[in-house]
């Protein structure tokens, strides 16, 4: 059953941290040329990542033997990919169950948003899609807050006045009344203006405010939480709303927020 679900999800975590470094340091200890494979094959995962070499990177796994690959490696590879927007190897990561629940990777969508420029847009919104997606551990909230900042990924996207990327994330359902740490929505932060602004940024920040409006998306975190109690309905009022109706009828940023990874 093991060597089963190995073969499906080769980059699936079966061992929390602790348990796995007992278990490397017992096969250094027992058999030290079995250390050293997992070592080499761990590092040649990062190596095919950082050349971007998905063919290479296809052979490792296929190659590899169960308990080969160490968690820290996995996680410095699928970061890598993040950071360098590959769309292929990114999706090909989670395919193969990169553990996305797993709290290292918590702030992987702040991160795509944060990098996000006019040439790799098309990798990084279906970067995110394909985070939000997940696989058979689970995939990404597309409105989990940033722990320092309480900022979601559209906030990212409204501050940073990317146009391209907050229209793809109100697609894929980010709530445009979420509320931050300071009790700012995305609206207010699309509405402030920097110094170093391009004129695009200039323009796009009206037309994000705009889109933010139409979502239901609020000024102030007190007419955000007024919006939120008034669609709080219970579910018989929608159902009767949903009856009646039936009877009836991408810019070039540079993030200035703080998402970090190491890789």
């Amino acid at each position: 059953m093991r060597a089963s679900k190995f073969a499906a999800s080769p980059l699936a975590f079966e061992d929390d941290p602790q348990a796995e470094a007992a278990r490397l340091e017992k096969l250094r200890e027992d058999d030290p040329i079995a250390w050293q494979d997992a070592i080499n094959t761990s590092r040649a995962l990062v190596d095919a990542v950082k050349e971007s070499d998905i063919d290479d990177l296809r052979r490792v796994v296929a190659n590899a033997e169960e308990g080969e690959f160490i968690q820290a490696f996995i996680l410095q590879a699928f970061v890598m990919a993040l950071k360098s927007s590959l769309l292929e190897i990114t999706q090909q990561m989670v395919d193969w169950g990169v553990p996305l629940q797993s709290s290292q990777l918590s702030q992987a969508l702040h991160l795509v948003c944060e990098l996000v420029n006019r040439e790799n847009f098309s990798n990084s919104w279906r970067i995110v899609k394909a985070l939000t997606d997940g696989n058979t551990e689970g995939g990404l909230d597309i409105n989990a807050p940033r722990q320092s900042d309480g900022w979601t990924p559209l906030c990212i996207a409204s501050a940073d006045a990317c146009l391209p990327m907050a229209f793809k994330l109100l697609e894929l359902k980010a709530d445009p009344n979420v509320i931050t740490r300071a009790n700012e929505t995305p609206l207010a932060l699309a509405k402030r203006s920097r110094d170093d602004d391009s004129d695009e940024q200039k323009e796009a920040r009206g037309i994000i405010s705009n889109m933010l409006r139409s979502y239901g998306g609020q000024d102030t975190c007190k007419d955000a939480l007024r919006m939120l109690r008034k669609t709080s309905q219970p579910a018989v009022s929608k159902e009767s709303q949903a009856l009646k109706e039936e009877v009836v009828t991408v810019p070039t940023t540079t993030s200035t927020s703080h998402t970090r990874y190491r890789g």
